[in-house]
This record gives structure tokens, sequence and C-alpha cells, in this order.
């Protein structure tokens, strides 16, 4: 189940509706596709943050990164249907899925909302983008130490087993 205060968070800004207009599907389309990718895109974050020396680390490196492609104006080119930054969400899913695991995840999320497989590959750049941008502005000027104390629990920092590792035995199969 993805995190409520997430989920909300893109519900009340527009953003699903923003999807939905984007690509041109009923809203409560975009809620389905967008409520079984949520916790795979966090997970996907949190598994770039566990891949540091520390989940300080990690989680600095996953801001900094953030920062590059856009930071909070990531989840702002969504809702403002902004497709010069649209790569930036094809390099979110790249970095933090790569092409199999991708694959996995699109899936995974088809199979758990109802919603097709090419609709949900279509919503998972810019929910990855609406996420990231999230996540990024949320961080603002925070030290590293309020970041992982207000983030860590935003991206299930230290709990208990990853989703996505049972999606990477699949794909490993």
């Amino acid at each position: 189940m993805p995190d409520p205060g997430l989920l909300d968070v893109l519900r009340r800004s527009g953003g699903l509706v923003a999807v939905a207009r984007q690509l041109e599907i009923a809203p409560p389309v975009a809620l389905a596709a967008s409520s079984a990718l949520l916790p795979l895109v966090r997970a996907g974050f949190r598994r770039y943050v566990e891949q540091a020396e520390s989940l300080a680390a990690g989680l600095t490196g996953l801001l900094v990164w953030l920062e590059e492609l856009g930071g909070g104006a990531l989840a702002s080119a969504v809702l403002q249907n902004d497709s010069a930054m649209r790569d930036a969400g094809e390099a979110i899913v790249a970095r933090i899925f790569g092409p199999t695991l991708a694959q996995q995840v699109v899936v995974q999320a088809a199979g758990q909302s109802a919603v097709p497989a090419e609709i949900v590959a279509q919503v998972l750049p810019l929910l990855a983008m609406l996420s990231g941008g999230y996540v990024s502005a949320r961080a603002g000027r925070m030290s590293a130490d309020d970041c992982l104390a207000e983030l860590g629990p935003l991206l299930d920092l230290g709990g208990e087993a990853n989703p996505l590792d049972a999606l990477v035995a699949i794909a490993d199969d």
C-alpha cells in the first residue's frame, strides 16, 4: 500500500489529474495505476538510497541527483504539462529500476490495478517525476539529519523487505 501521505499529496496537488489529462485517460484510471505504482516507485528510491555506504549518504546522493534533474520543478513540470522535462521521468525510472525491473514493475502494477500495461508504462515516468519532485521540494534546505528524519519514513528507509526484492527475483529467473 502506498504511503497515504504521499498519495494524498499527489491527489491534492492535482498531480494525478495532471497525469490523467496528459495521457488523456480518466482520473480514476490514473489513480488506480498510481496507487499500484507508488509503492514500487518509493521502493526504487529506497533501493537507490540503501545502496550507499549509509542511509544519510544515500539520501544525500538521491537528493543531489534529483536536484540535478530539476528538483521540485520535476513535479511542477507534470502539473504544467511541460514536455521539455519529460526525459527526466524516463531518467528516474531507468536509474531506480533499470530496463528489466522497470518492465516487471509495469506488469506487476498492471495486474494489481487492472489498468492496461501500456497505460501503466506511460503513468510510471510521470509518477516518478511527481514523487521525485515532491521528495526534493520537501527536503528543501534541511540538514542531512533532518532530511533523514523527515524523508526516511516517507521512503520506508530501514523498513522490512523492499517490495522490489520479489520483482528482482522474478527478473533474475
